[in-house]
């Protein structure tokens, strides 16, 4: 008798103490007008007290899952993003069931509503509901098809040996990303507190910017905000003087020494066209628009130039259902320029940073934290 107990009390602590909390598992979308796809991210805590593996996932046919990570750390999060096309116009109930390591029994998810019309092509924008993530993960790279024809499946839900790194059990199961060392994991944007990011770097390269005290100043704060942003946000980075140039687009903020590499690589010259490089970096930004995030432009300059009511007319135009906040980083002394910027700012409904010292290595992530904070 008192084996079983005994057993029963360490069946009870390893399997109904272990728990996995999610923001959301059944997901009413309502009546969606019109839709080519719906696509969508929910929000996975481990809230045990050990690491939880996450093995397969079983669903409707049709519904594509992909995970940010597969190993969750004790108090980890991660994502679970899920998309599927709608066959015909009408109800939909879409279920998954998650295999982890942590029960027994698979957890449980369902996404549930109606859809008006479906479209026949991709042209149209999919219908995203929850927190979106980035756009372009393959599935060649690592994601998951549920219920794909003539592959079998391991149906064992075998617990790997939690010694070392399991490889996946299923082979219809695989992750998006390697695993990231404990800081970034933990991370200073956790996703339970800040929305995933756009953000479009505008830079100034014009020769007013060679001033020692201006782009080094720039290219320190970028880096701080660079080591803080995770997987799910995404850079752009773009630079003007007598021309605008498209560096890289919709960078993975998990590719860091990609992006310090390139922001190093900057180099002042040429004359300064800014109000051109707005309009055109507004458009950038609504090309990578993440429905219920921070959709940013941080233009950083010396402020030598002006946006005249004809541009103000064509940026708050192209607004409609794609808000861009557009802040501005001012560099340099130059009273009028500061002004100048501060009032962009405003119509770009953003913040004016004033960068003039060392020091202020933080300022660009407390922007980013205070428009990205959830509710």
């Amino acid at each position: 008798m008192l084996k079983k107990c005994l057993l029963l009390f360490i069946l009870l602590n390893y399997h109904g103490f272990s728990q996995l909390g999610f923001d959301a598992q059944n997901t009413d979308l309502g009546a969606i007008p019109e839709a080519y796809e719906i696509k969508g991210d929910i929000i996975i805590k481990n809230e045990n007290v050990r690491k939880v593996f996450l093995l397969r996932a079983d669903a409707d046919k049709g519904i594509k899952v992909f995970t940010s990570k597969k190993t969750l750390q004790p108090h980890d999060t991660c994502l679970l993003s899920i998309s599927f096309i709608p066959e015909s116009k009408g109800k939909f109930n879409k279920r998954i069931k998650l295999i982890t390591s942590d029960k027994e029994t698979p957890y449980e998810l369902s996404i549930y509503g109606s859809v008006n019309a479906v479209k026949l092509d991709d042209k149209t924008a999919c219908f995203y509901f929850g927190s979106r993530k980035f756009n372009n993960v393959k599935t060649k790279d690592g994601a998951i098809v549920v219920n794909e024809p003539n592959k079998p499946r391991d149906v064992s839900n075998k617990i790997p040996d939690h010694s070392s790194e399991p490889s996946v059990v299923s082979k219809t199961f695989a992750p998006v990303v390697s695993p990231k060392d404990k800081k970034e994991e933990e991370g200073m944007l956790p996703l339970l507190e800040y929305k995933p990011n756009n953000i479009v770097f505008l830079i100034d390269v014009s020769n007013s910017m060679k001033d020692s005290m201006k782009l080094p100043l720039l290219k320190k704060a970028m880096y701080t905000l660079i080591d803080a942003v995770r997987e799910v946000d995404r850079i752009t980075l773009l630079t003007y003087s007598d021309s605008v140039k498209i560096i890289k687009e919709s960078v993975s903020g998990r590719d860091k020494q990609q992006l310090k590499e390139i922001v190093s690589s900057l180099k002042a010259k040429g004359l300064t066209k800014g109000n051109k490089a707005i309009l055109r970096s507004q458009t950038i930004a609504q090309k990578h628009f993440i429905p219920g995030g921070n959709n940013q432009i941080i233009m950083a300059t010396d402020g030598k130039f002006r946006f005249y009511s004809e541009d103000q007319q064509k940026w708050e135009s192209a607004q409609q259902d794609k808000k861009i906040t557009l802040t501005t980083v001012g560099f340099g002394d130059d009273k009028e320029a500061m002004t100048n910027l501060k009032e962009i700012s405003e119509i770009g409904s953003g913040s004016f940073i004033h960068i003039k010292k060392k020091g202020n290595d933080e300022k660009l992530l407390n922007e980013i934290k205070e428009r990205s904070r959830r509710n």
